[in-house]
């Protein structure tokens, strides 16, 4: 099934409740509401080409020339949810986003079960479009952050490639203190090409969340068209190509107000030989874990880990045509005084290659010397203050140094730091 057939059926559940529930039709008098953001930005960009322009850049937005200057509607952002009865709740995000393939789409449709429970154990649900419970700083409106503009590398990833099109049961269990734990699992389609960006980009940095109908360019000048003639210019980042469904499963502990440990083990199954209109299979697992302490003075501090390998390709002699490894870390601590927030972030993050590229096998000679390997680090610092309700100022800046071999192919030094500043304002209703 497509992504966009199956966000059809849960919108064509979810939207008409909520509208009936609005009141626009009184007979289904359930509660509805409708919550989003806006978001406007300057930014300062002193980077490379963006990825977004074919280049290999880590940042979304970069100019042709170092130092542009740019404004732009970065995004605003729609939430409809509607609670259908004591145990169904739906709820949908429209988006709109500078750039994005369709100015207006769906990130998330969802449906939510969630039956009330007088018991320590509890059986929570979801059927739909949505994202895996990976990142421990999105918990703000349409998956945003309330502690940077820039998400961490790691999340930054979740954001492009892995929204999950299936179903995720959780099972959780309450002690008298108060503390949980939570087992959950998902099966899920249409992530195969899951891993393109991670292997042939590299690894990034912003707060774009890819839509359901989305299209996210490939550099056309890093030799990769050359050596797979057969895939199309850009990605389709939820596509299903082998009708193989994929699976996650993990574990969280929680101790209220305190504490928060989040593991997660995620393999979308592809068939590495499977293509489809463009799009290989990339057979793409990792772990992911995560914690989130409160500490004492309206502290926090965040941490997240990952890594994992994806495979794309048929194997010639025990090797496939691409094979990278990879990984990523960062560490974020953040202090709110009353209505100020400041917080600053540092990233790892790095990938390493033993494919065709390592040993070559009847492929372009300039292709061999591991082109995919890269390391680098990032530092984000974000001020930020809500001046009265809904009107929220940010200041940030984020700078990156990345060592990535592929740049050769683009008669570019391997090693570059990259800087953007932002100012954002934000409506939030």
């Amino acid at each position: 099934m497509s992504s966009l057939r199956f966000i059809v059926i849960i919108a064509g559940i979810v939207v008409p409740c909520s509208v009936k529930a609005a009141g626009l039709v009184t007979t289904i008098p359930y509660d509805f509401e409708a919550h989003g953001l806006a978001d406007f930005r300057y930014l300062h960009a002193d980077s490379r080409q963006s990825w977004i322009d074919q280049g290999l850049g880590k940042f979304r937005y970069a100019g042709a020339n170092n130092g542009n200057d740019l404004f732009r509607v970065d995004k605003a952002a729609l939430v409809m949810q509607a609670r259908l009865n004591w145990n169904w709740t739906g709820m949908v995000t429209a988006k709109y986003s500078n750039r994005q393939k369709n100015p207006v789409d769906i990130s998330e449709a969802v449906l939510l079960f969630r039956p009330v429970s007088t018991s320590a154990w509890r059986l929570n649900a979801r059927l739909g479009a949505f994202m895996p419970p990976i990142s421990l700083e999105n918990s703000g409106t349409a998956w945003s952050s309330p502690y940077t503009l820039t998400n961490s590398a790691i999340n930054s990833w979740v954001g492009e490639e892995l929204k999950t099109f299936g179903g995720e049961a959780q099972l959780s269990y309450q002690f008298a203190s108060g503390d949980k734990v939570n087992l959950f699992g998902a099966g899920f389609g249409n992530n195969d090409t899951a891993g393109t960006l991670l292997a042939w980009r590299g690894w990034s940095m912003h707060d774009y969340v890819a839509t359901v109908n989305d299209r996210l360019p490939l550099t056309t000048r890093a030799n990769i068209f050359q050596l797979f003639p057969r895939q199309a210019l850009q990605t389709q980042p939820f596509i299903e190509v082998d009708s193989r469904p994929g699976y996650y499963a993990g574990i969280s502990l929680e101790r209220p107000e305190l504490v928060k440990f989040r593991a997660l083990y995620y393999d979308n199954r592809a068939r590495t030989n499977a293509i489809d209109h463009g799009q290989y299979g990339w057979h793409t697992r990792f772990w992911s874990l995560g914690a989130k302490m409160d500490l004492p003075w309206q502290t926090t501090l965040i941490g997240q880990g990952m890594f994992g390998r994806t495979q794309m390709g048929r194997q010639t002699r025990g090797l496939f045509p691409v094979d990278s490894g990879f990984w990523a870390e960062s560490i974020l601590l953040s202090k709110a005084i009353g209505s100020h927030r400041l917080s600053v972030r540092h990233d790892r993050f790095g990938t390493t290659e033993h494919d065709l590229s390592v040993r070559p096998v009847n492929i372009e000679p300039e292709y061999a010397g591991a082109a995919n390997i890269e390391q680098g680090h990032a530092w984000t610092l974000n001020y930020n203050v809500t001046l009265v309700e809904h009107h929220q100022l940010n200041f940030e800046v984020s700078t990156i140094y990345s060592d990535r071999k592929a740049r050769l192919l683009l008669d570019e030094a391997t090693g570059q730091r990259e800087t953007l500043w932002q100012l954002s304002y934000r409506l939030i209703f």
